[in-house]
């Protein structure tokens, strides 16, 4: 499973579907996989947001369990069509490219990607 950055920035900032998130992320423990795309979208974020507690939130991403994935080129032109078919930002399109790659589904808190092609996990 893909987990996008909603999901993670969701349990790390204590949001609405923080718990839930958390819940899945325990429950597929193991298989979890994240785009670099994504995972430099959430370190951005982490230090915009809570930059005193950046540290310690990057050291839980570090040792999560996310299996860290690199776009190659074929998942970069599978973001860029998604960008174009889809109302989705860049790391969204990303999640989404990786999702494909990988023929799994994607975890989300957020609902724009229950309009896709692939599966989608959502509370």
């Amino acid at each position: 499973m893909v987990v996008d950055t909603s999901a993670v920035l969701a349990v790390f900032f204590e949001e609405p579907h923080g718990k839930w998130a958390a819940e899945q992320m325990n429950r597929h423990a193991g298989e979890l996989r994240m785009s670099t795309v994504n995972l430099a979208e959430t370190l951005i974020l982490i230090r915009d947001r809570q930059p005193q507690l950046a540290d310690e939130l990057e050291e839980r991403l570090w040792t999560s369990g996310l299996r860290f994935v690199a776009p190659d080129a074929d998942q970069a032109r599978t973001a860029a069509t998604a960008r174009l078919t889809f109302p989705l930002n860049l790391g969204d399109c990303f999640a989404y490219a990786l999702a494909r790659a990988e023929n799994v589904s994607i975890m989300a808190v957020d609902a724009d990607f229950e309009k896709l092609d692939v599966p989608a996990v959502t509370p």
